[in-house]
């Protein structure tokens, strides 16, 4: 384990070297939640609701919405590398090193996850107390549970991108796939609006699906709006015992063929 502590703080020195982009990341970030809360606090001026949703509702869950965009949704980033790698035949100097490879990743995402957060917080603390009329705080039952529910939601999008990734050693142009799982998932993990505000039967085919651990379960939790915690829980487990798996296979599988061809 002492390797991939190593690789860990490596990763904190290489992102903090980057922090202009970082900066850039947080602030387009902020400018898209100021728009958006400026538009929710126009639609709700007549002190409606919609759906379930308050407007103190509202705003938080887009809130944290920038939150976990900034934290936990860097897979997509990874998942680009991944491919890149394959690609220009970068991977085979990985392979070499007594790593594991998609540990690796996963080491590395942690990192940048870790930096994001530093960054973001004091952001978020004063973004709430400004907006302190319209933001919930969360009680601590209900912010542990958001922490564990966010820890879910990085390991889906970690595994998420990181398979489809693998798909580059079949295919040329891999990351076309990669765009092709941001377009699905943001319909299905509730980053465009909250999951229950789409139709019933829409409910009723995602509640089973992976992509709502992504985004809007994390959300929820931080909300105190799940009902079923261990239901949540138990499914969150089986579904992510199901892309281990996947990853391990495909990953197995495209090795031998990246080896075979010598690529």
């Amino acid at each position: 384990m002492g390797k991939y502590f190593t690789a860990y703080k490596n990763s904190l020195s290489s992102f903090f070297q980057y922090r202009l982009n970082l900066g850039l990341l947080l602030i387009s970030h902020i400018v898209s939640l100021s728009g958006l809360l400026y538009l929710w606090i126009a639609v709700y001026a007549g002190g409606q609701t919609i759906g379930s949703y308050t407007l103190t509702g509202i705003a938080t869950y887009y809130l944290i919405l920038t939150v976990l965009k900034t934290t936990i949704a860097n897979g997509v980033g990874m998942g680009f590398q991944v491919v890149d790698n394959i690609n220009e035949g970068v991977i085979t100097n990985n392979l070499l090193k007594p790593f594991s490879y998609p540990l690796e990743q996963f080491v590395h995402l942690l990192g940048e996850g870790t930096i994001n957060t530093l960054f973001i917080t004091p952001i978020v603390l004063l973004a709430a107390f400004f907006a302190r009329h319209i933001i919930a705080l969360p009680s601590l039952e209900h912010f542990l549970l958001f922490l564990l529910m966010s820890v879910m939601g990085l390991l889906f999008y970690f595994l998420f991108y990181f398979l489809v990734s693998l798909s580059s050693f079949w295919v040329t142009h891999g990351g076309n796939f990669i765009y092709g799982m941001i377009i699905v998932s943001s319909f299905l993990n509730g980053s465009m609006l909250p999951l229950d505000l789409f139709p019933e039967w829409y409910l009723r085919i995602n509640v089973y699906l992976p992509f709502q651990y992504l985004i809007f379960l994390p959300i929820q939790a931080y909300l105190g709006r799940i009902q079923d915690i261990g239901q949540t829980l138990l499914i969150g487990g089986i579904w992510l015992a199901i892309f281990i798996a996947a990853v391990w296979g495909v990953w197995r599988l495209g090795i031998k063929k990246y080896e075979a061809v010598g690529k």
